[in-house]
């Protein structure tokens, strides 16, 4: 009678759930023939972090979850000299609505019943394909080589960093950041090293925020509609050129120094058509706001 009394304390203190989690561990093995990564993660739930560590496994996924709720697949498979990898976290419609509502209302809130750790290496290039539904997630591309990266954001918290302040390993070619209701914070985005910055707010909320003078050009499009863009430039002056397409309604700001040379068109006090850091924005704003800051 004591053990069966016993059993049902722990029952009590670790849910009926908590017994319903499954461990999960996947790893991809390096490839000769591999010269380059693509990695898809689809998370429809949950929190997501990824982090950067040296070894040899290009891609090492720990997680576990509800497999009542939620439904994990994962594999691979080489394409020429790409080695293609998913990750997708399905929901199964089964959890009750009140739980949903909770994950909706509270995206900065890390979700125990359905955690993921992955890593990548220095192995190879990746190119990233990262779709967050709801949930939290936090992305830390420190010295690896990325040279595609697209995050998307449902209603999810996306933070997105350089911890270690170590830049990406090559040029990245384009950085693609859509943002429906959730909101999204890149942290060092100079780091990252994008020719390329695209992005798009529905109603969501963007934080763009470069740490330091970047070491080259980037033309940075955004399209914002009843959402906001918040773009925090370094306190060192840096050469940037801003265009706005001309819209009705709108919440436009741009720092002290900076010089309107034309309809809708403003520069930096370092701007010159010659510089080789420079920051270029086109930016279409419909109902929502776009601020400039200086750190």
């Amino acid at each position: 009678m004591q053990k069966i009394l016993f059993l049902l304390a722990i029952l009590g203190a670790v849910g009926i759930e908590g017994l319903a989690q499954t461990k999960k561990h996947f790893t991809v093995k390096g490839n000769e023939s591999c010269e380059k990564i693509y990695f898809s993660l689809k998370a429809s739930s949950g929190t997501c972090e990824i982090r950067t560590r040296m070894g040899e496994l290009p891609i090492n996924i720990m997680g576990y979850h509800n497999e009542e709720y939620i439904t994990s697949d994962f594999g691979e498979q080489m394409e020429g000299k790409t080695l293609h990898a998913w990750l997708n976290l399905k929901d199964n419609g089964k959890e009750g609505f009140g739980s949903k509502l909770t994950k909706i209302f509270g995206k900065k809130t890390t979700d125990t019943e359905n955690y993921w750790n992955i890593y990548f290496t220095d192995y190879r290039p990746y190119t990233l394909d990262l779709n967050y539904g709801v949930g939290k997630a936090y992305i830390d591309l420190s010295d690896i080589a990325v040279e595609n990266c697209r995050i998307t954001s449902g209603n999810a918290h996306v933070k997105v960093g350089y911890l270690s302040k170590v830049q990406n390993r090559t040029e990245m070619d384009t950085m693609i950041v859509s943002v429906d209701l959730g909101d999204v914070e890149i942290e060092r985005i100079d780091l990252a090293r994008a020719k390329n910055i695209l992005a798009e707010v529905g109603f969501g909320n963007l934080t763009l925020d470069f740490d330091e003078q970047p070491s080259m050009s980037s033309s940075i499009w955004a399209r914002v509609g009843a959402g906001n863009l918040t773009i925090n430039l370094p306190k060192n002056n840096v050469p940037v050129l801003v265009r706005m397409k001309d819209t009705s309604y709108r919440k436009f700001k741009v720092p002290e120094g900076f010089e309107k040379v034309s309809d809708n068109v403003f520069v930096s006090s370092s701007y010159t058509n010659e510089a080789e850091n420079m920051l270029i924005f086109n930016i279409d704003l419909s109902m929502g706001s776009v601020i400039f800051n200086t750190n």
